[in-house]
């Protein structure tokens, strides 16, 4: 069976993708391999590799996904948006506004990262319950392998691409009230993308706290398994999610988190598991993890059972098999038409 899988990081050259090997396309193609499929990767930019594919799974709305729609043809078309944007009410540009709809009705299946992201595109799109399919992304296995070590008492972890809709300005207008809670709370800032650095950097000058906010650049997974496992707390004040990497990295670690009630979030994180407050709320932060980090007790329950959660619903092996389901479901009903 020959598979091909279509994404945005294929696109990247060579020395950005072996900084960023965990994605969800790389992880599902080796997820596949493993499993006996022949798999073919390219990026939205390239052209398709020589085919005959029995099916193509395109990530990410994008040129290499425009054309998949487009083109039609027998070969089944799976679209994964990855698209936090749309269903949290946040701008996305012209182009997306003319091309979503096209692709998504095009597509055979579209599998949605959870729940709310499925209600979403059959609300938004009249796309047939049937043909939504929602498969979580799974956390690899380097996660797994860290047990909570509570080396900072008051340090505080944020994950993400330092872009406004990740929700780091919030955080960082949290800060002063926490301090006063807890003097010593110190945050450590891990990214990939540093669109916004700069004017980051200038905020955390402007509230006094450039000696508590650690500006780390990116990290290995390894390297940020072992963060989660050290802090405190991990916080993710994003404005829009379908279902947050960062939440379910750090769940699997055994790290106690506060997350914004956007997109899937509450699909991950429950009462036992974590704190979930309103997006856009710096009060409301500051006051869940002020809440945590004055209960050591608390941060562990709510780790542990974060740590049991992910381990029962959210592995790479469940993931790769429900897209293994899918796509043998596709194949059958082809068949069946023919």
């Amino acid at each position: 069976m020959r598979i091909c899988i279509v994404g945005g990081i294929f696109d990247r050259p060579a020395s950005y993708r072996s900084k960023h090997s965990i994605s969800p396309e790389t992880v599902l193609a080796a997820g596949l391999r493993e499993r006996g499929w022949e798999v073919a990767v390219c990026g939205h930019h390239q052209a398709l590799p020589a085919g005959p594919f029995d099916v193509v799974h395109a990530h990410h709305f994008g040129r290499g996904s425009l054309r998949l729609a487009a083109r039609g043809g027998p070969t089944p078309f799976v679209f994964t948006t990855h698209d936090p944007f749309a269903m949290n009410g946040l701008d996305v540009g012209w182009k997306r506004r003319l091309t979503d709809a096209f692709v998504l009705r095009h597509a055979n299946r579209v599998v949605a990262l959870s729940t709310a992201e499925s209600d979403f595109l059959v609300k938004r799109y009249g796309l047939r319950e049937s043909r939504v399919v929602v498969i979580p992304n799974g956390i690899e296995r380097v996660f797994d392998r860290f047990e909570m070590e509570q080396g900072g008492e008051a340090d505080l972890l944020f994950v993400g691409q330092l872009e406004e809709f990740k929700g780091l300005d919030y955080l960082l207008e949290a800060m002063p009230a926490i301090r006063a809670a807890h003097p010593q709370v110190k945050l450590r800032v891990v990214y990939q993308t540093a669109a916004l650095l700069d004017r980051y950097r200038a905020h955390v000058e402007r509230l006094g706290l450039t000696a508590q906010v650690d500006f780390a650049g990116p990290k290995t997974a390894s390297e940020l398994a072992q963060l989660y496992s050290m802090a405190a707390v991990v916080v993710s004040p994003s404005l829009g999610e379908c279902l947050s990497t960062v939440v379910l990295e750090a769940m699997c670690c055994g790290a106690a988190v506060v997350a914004t009630d956007v997109g899937g979030i509450r699909e991950q994180l429950d009462d036992e598991t974590g704190i979930v407050v309103p997006p856009r709320d710096a009060p409301a932060l500051a006051a869940a993890i002020c809440r945590l980090l004055a209960d050591d007790g608390l941060r562990s329950v709510m780790g542990e059972a974060a740590r049991r959660k992910t381990r029962a619903q959210f592995s790479v092996r469940k993931m790769i098999d429900r897209h293994v389901w899918l796509y043998e479901e596709l194949l059958g009903a082809d068949e069946r038409a023919a």
